[in-house]
């Protein structure tokens, strides 16, 4: 598996967002898209649901489509869309002729580098925002302030919140009776190998518990007991899967609001207040700013988040 991503849930009816192209994820490297699932919690009833993921948010470019049938909630298809350097994925639901509530998804793409799987969805930020109607240049403006918190809120992090798969990555150790991994929660791991070459084996060697994959640990074992691993540099080299089945609640929610702050600083906005606090009546009285919202309301909510192990 290279990468699967999430596309957080656009809450609600569908159809305030019909062929609007809302941004999932972007990527900084050259890969392949090759697959798409969509959920919904409510099922279409007489009716359909059809939603692509393109690399054009005009509907334009390269994708795959869904069609999520009568009474079902769920639907997938498979592919092959070469994604440029550069490139991104957009959502855009083409029919929504069921009534159907809360769609949700994920895509898979054949590289787990270089992707950024974006945070939150453009329906979310202007229902959030009580943004109406459909405003091209609005929705382009919207979209960028999206995959740009996006990209700010993982770099901080230091770590991939989606679904991969971590090939070899070697692992350092203090002596203690566990090492941590680059990236958290642990799905499952593939094998885990000492420097020295020798391949350790689950249950015997190592574990690693449920409690210990929510924080990327894996335990040495000896005998049945803990026991300490080696210390130094690169101790072993491991391969796993980790990531979220979907982006937690939390951060969809710290997503949204930063965008939408962002957002009422730029003139698309209507607004323009650049971090506006407030403003008295008489126009001598006192203007303040609100320019420590990333300090004050995103960092401390991203810290559980936050690779803390260099």
């Amino acid at each position: 598996m290279g990468d699967r991503g999430s596309i957080p849930t656009i809450p609600g009816a569908m159809t305030g967002f019909l062929n609007t192209g809302m941004q999932v994820a972007y990527f900084a490297a050259a890969n392949e898209f090759t697959r798409l699932s969509l959920f919904v919690s409510d099922p279409p009833s007489g009716g359909t649901v059809t939603a692509e993921l393109n690399t054009a948010s005009d509907g334009s470019g390269d994708s795959i489509s869904v069609t999520i049938a009568d009474g079902d909630n769920f639907a997938t298809a498979t592919g092959s869309v070469t994604l440029a350097a550069g490139s991104s994925l957009y959502l855009i639901i083409t029919e929504d002729s069921g009534g159907a509530l809360n769609l949700s998804g994920e895509y898979e793409v054949s590289q787990s580098s270089g992707v950024t799987t974006l945070l939150t969805t453009l329906a979310k930020v202007k229902l959030d925002g009580n943004i109406s109607g459909t405003d091209a240049d609005r929705d382009t403006v919207l979209n960028s302030i999206i995959a740009g918190i996006s990209k700010r809120m993982q770099n901080y992090i230091d770590r991939n919140i989606v679904q991969a798969t971590a090939t070899n990555e070697t692992v350092d150790s203090d002596g203690y009776w566990s090492v941590q991994t680059r990236h958290w929660p642990i799905i499952s791991i593939t094998s885990v190998t000492l420097a020295d070459g020798t391949v350790l084996v689950e249950n015997t060697d190592f574990e690693c518990l449920e409690a210990d994959k929510a924080n990327g640990w894996i335990v040495r074992l000896s005998g049945g007991y803990t026991t300490g691993w080696e210390r130094g540099q690169r101790v072993a080299k491991v391969t796993y899967v980790h990531g979220f089945a979907a982006v937690p609640d939390d951060l969809v929610q710290l997503a949204t609001y930063a965008v939408l702050w962002e957002f009422n600083q730029t003139q698309q906005s209507g607004k323009g207040w650049r971090g506006l606090l407030s403003k008295g009546v008489d126009p001598a009285s006192a203007v303040t700013f609100d320019r420590d919202f990333w300090e004050r309301e995103v960092v401390p909510a991203l810290l559980p988040y936050r690779r803390l192990v260099a």
